[in-house]
């Protein structure tokens, strides 16, 4: 994929998709234990082919991420990919289709560095300011609600996020104390021991 341009990337990326479709509905051929798209690091026009394909994947709900040991690599399971190109409606119709006439406007618009739907760059600046990267599910999810709606779901999840750190946060102190308590207690019985030991060697010397 790396050697094509954003708009031929996007093309022969539903394309795969449809394909990848066509072979889960029917059971064959079977796919390996993931599915990885190799879309490289390069950059043409100072637009990323990575940032892009995985904009419109992530827009879709798609279950790929970015692969942890390499750049411009993007890697998913195979069971999750069957299950979203079974189950997802971004999936029902994956098919390009001529339209007869070209848009009025370019329905895709340059937003840090990548290619996304016109309708989407909202959502998109909303979602990336306040929360940073999220996973694609998650992103897919705010991205589709309406703009009061994804705005009280952002403050949830933000809030949500706070009240599950300080959860975290807690039972960390607490265990920090239970290690405390135990190292202390075990050096309060090695210090009894040895006075105990000591008491016996004199007592011993006594009688002696």
């Amino acid at each position: 994929m790396r050697h094509f341009w954003q708009n031929h990337l996007l093309h022969l990326c539903m394309i795969c998709l449809f394909d990848m479709q066509d072979a889960s509905l029917q059971g064959n051929p079977e796919s390996p234990k993931s599915v990885v798209l190799i879309t490289g690091t390069a950059e043409y026009n100072m637009v990323s082919l990575s940032s892009t394909v995985k904009a419109c994947l992530w827009e879709m709900g798609s279950p790929f991420f970015p692969c942890k040991t390499r750049s411009g690599v993007l890697v998913a399971k195979a069971h999750s990919l069957r299950m979203w190109l079974k189950d997802s409606p971004f999936c029902l119709d994956l098919e390009l289709k001529n339209a007869t006439c070209l848009p009025e406007s370019n329905s895709m618009q340059l937003v840090d560095g990548c290619f996304i739907r016109r309708g989407l760059v909202p959502a998109f600046k909303e979602i990336t300011e306040k929360l940073g990267i999220v996973r694609p599910k998650k992103f897919s999810k705010f991205a589709l609600l309406p703009d009061e709606k994804r705005e009280k779901a952002i403050l949830d999840h933000i809030e949500g996020g706070k009240q599950k750190w300080k959860k975290i946060k807690s039972r960390a102190e607490l265990k920090k104390k239970r290690i405390i308590n135990k190292l202390k207690r075990r050096k309060f019985i090695q210090k009894m021991q040895a006075m105990a030991t000591e008491q016996l060697e004199v007592n011993h010397q006594t009688v002696k």
